[in-house]
């Protein structure tokens, strides 16, 4: 018997395309039984959605941009009220290929009989987002360790240097031969879990409007000792291409300083820099030398690239994270 599962999504804009191929893609499963769609104000007439699919869709509207936060907060509410056994969250320009969603619930199953159904989750696997563990990056080197800053830890800084040399390129083969591959936080694109899980960690924290925002809210189910998994066989394909993605530049510090937009800028690092000091730092010390080593390393990009100005949006964003200034900032509204 294929269990209850309601897909939530999130949508802005005019990208009804996009949605159109998720929704098409997830209801060819008999996994998914109802799909809730939250509209942050998209221009986009989704009553098309409904005359699709009648008596699986539920479209709830917001009259502006709230951000990825409270629209999934929104979404998850709602498919909890509506009784749904699992939740598979997704971006609406993620959609899974074929067989993902009842890889991911296969998956999920043997993962709840070893550490509880309450506190087991898995992520479809996104190559183009986790463009590391795509390039065959050790897991080790593929994550995020604590008391890093925006990712970067120097005990990772010597593997850094080495996969740049010819003799140290990642090979570019599936992870290790591993379909199982354990996670400290993800992101809302791809999560499964039961609904004992998003009972038990709450609900998106609304101050952090959009970016890191899921980093924080999939980081309390580890937290609270439950386990998140990547199933590298589980394929979701990215419909568009984000903003910031690791694949489309040689660091991390190029994809801040390069990225098209001031608004995606400023939130992305306001609130890694809040996550990272008052959540992900298992040591201030450790972080403060991270946190040093990582600006020093933006500035020089920053000058090398002629990025000043962004360079400067930058660091007001991570001061103003760090002293947990969050909501919305009046230069960048939604």
């Amino acid at each position: 018997m294929n269990a209850k599962t309601t897909l939530v999504t999130l949508t802005y804009g005019d990208r009804l395309c996009y949605l159109e191929a998720l929704i098409e893609r997830s209801l060819a499963s008999a996994h998914i039984e109802r799909v809730v769609v939250v509209s942050n104000a998209s221009r986009a007439d989704l009553n098309s959605l409904r005359t699709q699919w009648p008596t699986q869709i539920t479209v709830i509207e917001l009259p502006s941009n709230t951000g990825s936060a409270n629209g999934y907060k929104v979404g998850i509410e709602a498919a909890l009220q509506q009784g749904a056994e699992y939740l598979w969250l997704m971006d609406d320009d993620n959609a899974p290929t074929q067989g993902a969603v009842e890889t991911l619930h296969q998956r999920l199953d043997e993962c709840a009989r070893l550490v509880g159904v309450d506190k087991a989750a898995v992520m479809g696997f996104r190559p183009n987002h986790q463009a590391d563990i795509a390039a065959g990056v050790p897991h080790r080197y593929a994550i995020q360790l604590r008391s890093s800053c925006f990712g970067f830890h120097i005990a990772q800084l010597p593997y850094k240097v080495w996969r740049r040399t010819p003799w140290g390129r990642p090979a570019g083969r599936k992870p290790a031969g591993k379909s199982l591959l354990q996670l400290p936080f993800t992101t809302y694109g791809g999560l499964l879990a039961h609904r004992s899980v998003f009972q038990r960690i709450g609900l998106p924290l609304e101050d952090l409007l959009l970016y890191a925002d899921d980093t924080e809210y999939t980081r309390r189910i580890t937290a609270s000792g439950g386990q998140i998994f990547l199933v590298t066989e589980a394929l979701l394909d990215d419909l568009e291409e984000s903003w910031n993605a690791k694949a489309r530049t040689n660091n991390i510090f190029e994809s801040f300083l390069l990225g098209n937009s001031d608004l995606r800028a400023y939130y992305t690092a306001r609130n890694q820099a809040w996550f990272d000091k008052h959540v992900w730092a298992g040591s201030t010390l450790l972080y403060r030398l991270n946190r040093s080593v990582f600006l020093l390393l933006l500035r020089y990009f920053a000058k090398r690239s002629g990025s000043d100005r962004r360079l400067g949006l930058l660091e007001q964003a991570m001061r103003d994270g760090e002293s947990g200034r969050l909501g919305i900032h009046e230069s960048y509204p939604l």
